[in-house]
Formats: C-alpha cells, sequence, structure tokens
C-alpha cells in the first residue's frame, strides 16, 4: 500500500485491476464489432449470392424469350406460306369454279339454241323455202277479244304469245283496240289463199302475197293487224293512231314491221308484223335497220335469247 500525496491511499492491485478490466471491456467491444462486421459480410455475400441467381435465371429468361421469339417468327413465316398456299389455292379453286361456270353457261347455251328453232329468224319472203311439212312446235290459240269480228280461231305460236297479250294490253291502256285478222297459216293455207288472191289480182297477186313455203305466217310467228276503223281496208292502216303507236312501241314486245315503205320484198304492208324477239326487235330501232337488210348470220346471233 502506498500513499499519494494528497494522503487518499490505493494500491498498485486495484490499478491493475482497473487496467484489465478497461482492457476486458475493449476486448469485448472489438469482439462486437468483429461479429456485426461478420453479420454485414455474410447477409453481402448472401445478396450477392441471391443476385447471381437472379443473374442466372434472367440470363435462362432471356435465353428462353430469344427462343420463343426464334419460334415465333418461324411459326409466323409458316403461316405466312400456308396463307400464301391458301390464297394461291383459293385462286386456282375460283379460276376452276369460273371455267365450270363458263362450261355449264356455254353447254346451257348450246343446250337452249339447240332447242330454239332456227327457222324463226330466216328471211323466207323470196329468200328461204319453207317446206310444206314445217309445222312450229307448239302452237296456242289466241284469246276471241284480241281476233277481228267475222274471223276463225288464230293461233300463235306458244313460246312467244305472252309477248304478242302484253303488246295487245299495252296498246287498249293507251285507247288502242288492236284485233288480229291472221296469224299461223299452214302451207296449204297458204297455198290457197294464194289461189285466191291470183284468181282476183293476177299476177299483181305477188306484189303483196307470198307463195307457199315463203310465207312468214307459217313460222306462227307473224299476225296481221287491223283496228274495227279499218275493217277490210288494210292499207289504210297505215293512217290510224294504232300504226304509230306500232311503230313507237312494238319493239318493245319483240314485233317488227316485216315489209316497211321502200323494201324490195312486197308492197308497203302496214298490217303485217313479225315476232323476233325483243333483243333484235330494240337493235333494229335502235339502228333504224330492216330485218331483211341484216345478213343472215347477223340475224342467227339472236337466237339464243330469242323467246326471252
Amino acid at each position: 500500500m502506498k500513499i499519494r500525496s494528497d494522503g487518499t491511499l490505493y494500491t498498485i492491485g486495484a490499478v491493475a485491476a482497473i487496467g484489465i478490466i478497461a482492457s476486458s471491456y475493449l476486448a469485448v467491444q472489438g469482439m462486437s464489432k468483429n461479429s456485426e462486421i461478420e453479420s454485414l459480410l455474410q447477409e453481402r455475400n448472401a445478396l450477392l449470392k441471391e443476385m447471381n441467381n437472379k443473374s442466372a435465371e434472367l440470363t435462362t429468361a432471356s435465353t428462353t424469350i430469344l427462343e420463343l421469339r426464334t419460334e415465333f417468327d418461324d411459326l409466323k413465316a409458316d403461316l405466312e406460306d400456308l396463307a400464301d398456299d391458301y390464297r394461291d389455292e383459293k385462286d386456282k379453286n375460283d379460276e376452276f369454279e369460273d371455267q365450270i361456270r363458263g362450261l355449264a353457261g356455254t353447254l346451257g347455251d348450246l343446250d337452249k339454241l339447240a332447242k330454239t328453232d332456227k327457222e324463226l329468224l330466216a328471211k323466207y319472203s323470196k329468200v328461204y323455202f319453207l317446206n310444206e311439212n314445217y309445222i312450229p312446235t307448239k302452237l296456242k290459240k289466241i284469246d276471241d277479244k284480241y281476233i277481228q269480228e267475222g274471223k276463225n280461231d288464230q293461233y300463235f305460236h306458244a313460246s312467244a304469245i305472252d309477248h304478242l297479250e302484253d303488246m295487245f294490253k299495252a296498246a287498249a291502256r293507251d285507247d288502242i283496240d288492236l284485233k288480229v285478222v291472221s296469224a299461223y297459216r299452214s302451207f296449204d293455207e297458204q297455198t290457197s289463199l294464194k289461189g285466191q288472191y291470183t284468181q282476183v289480182y293476177g299476177t299483181g297477186a305477188n306484189t303483196f302475197s307470198a307463195d307457199q313455203g315463203y310465207s312468214e305466217h307459217q313460222l306462227g310467228t307473224t299476225i296481221d293487224i287491223t283496228v274495227e276503223s279499218v275493217s277490210g281496208a288494210y292499207e289504210s292502216f297505215a293512217q290510224t293512231e294504232a300504226y304509230a303507236w306500232l311503230q313507237k312501241n312494238a319493239y318493245k314486245y319483240g314485233f317488227i314491221l316485216s315489209y316497211p315503205e321502200g323494201n324490195t320484198f312486197y308492197v308497203f304492208e302496214p298490217w303485217h308484223w313479225r315476232f323476233v324477239g325483243t333483243e333484235l326487235a330494240r337493235d333494229l330501232d335502235r339502228k333504224n335497220d330492216s330485218f331483211y337488210d341484216l345478213d343472215q348470220r347477223e340475224l342467227d346471233e339472236y337466237l339464243l335469247n330469242f323467246f326471252d
């Protein structure tokens, strides 16, 4: 034990103890800091490891996305190729269908044309001869209300009679009362009629009456028309409102005037009207042409739609 100058007593052991305590405290504090650092290092390492794992996962995901994109692009290209192939096949099919339709239409037209009597557009007035055995495929009786009083039953081509009746009905709506004097005449009837005319008029009958086999009436598509005010004076029919109406409207129903003024076959016959189909009648009216001025080949082109 020593005595300090101020009289305080202390011992060397106490001082040593204090030093030991201080050293221990510092050691403990150092150990604590090291532990914290180690913990932080471990956390850092764990985070780095997790980051590396995430980076690896991201790399894998990127690779997968790239592979999927490549597959998608390949699939898209395949689909585009398929679409092109489909369009090509569709175009081929459409073209084939068009060919089939065209062929069917052609066959239909040929069948229709084969069933249409080619004589119906032939030029018979002193040009072609229609033999004594020719009879229209089918005739139908004209309604009595359209027949001139005192005349026998009259017949018209069954496939064209609707056109005839439509024309007469249209005329009636305009207060024109058309009457049929004569329609279908057989070869023998024409022979008899021409004989009667020849007895009365001699060779002059040739200017207005056809010989048998050359008459349009044998076709069953031709009519002689009049009105009550004219009666039997058919030449004066040209001065009637009925004739003016026919000149303006007959073509709409497929009828034409066979022998207009100035024709080279017979005298002007304003009463004599022939059904040639609406298509040909319309074209003749538009061009102001005459049926007998056309070449037979031109006329035959209208056979397909003759009854339409």
